[in-house]
């Protein structure tokens, strides 16, 4: 179960920090960009179940090594590496590290999605 902490600066030596994302841009506040950016820690074992969006999503392994499945294909992503999921691609990830994981994620929703996720 992922937490999600909004508008917080977040404390990442924490206990409490892992399976947590915080929104560092939510999409509300990203002004005419339409986009958000988060930080989303794995304790060992967390993952992302399986989903898809209208959205480009891009994630950006900050930490440990994460395993990530986008269509029909997984490889194992580290530190430092840069993965993009194109819109409706079904999705999902797993951190396979003996610690944790961090992902930085950049969601971008094009002018015409239909995804109305975080918008009022």
């Amino acid at each position: 179960m992922i937490k999600d902490t909004v508008n917080r600066t977040p404390d990442l030596e924490t206990p409490e920090a892992a399976n947590t994302a915080w929104f560092l841009l939510p999409r509300l506040e990203s002004s005419d960009c339409n986009m958000t950016i988060v930080i989303q820690r794995f304790e060992p074992g967390g993952d992302f179940e399986t989903h898809s969006h209208d959205l480009e999503q891009f994630f950006y392994v900050t930490k440990g090594r994460m395993e990530i499945t986008i269509g029909e294909e997984t490889a194992v992503y580290g530190m430092g590496d840069f993965v993009s999921v194109h819109r409706d691609v079904v999705h999902s990830g797993r951190n396979v590290s003996k610690g944790e994981s961090e992902l930085l994620i950049v969601d971008y929703w094009p002018p015409d999605s239909e995804d109305r996720i975080g918008l009022e």
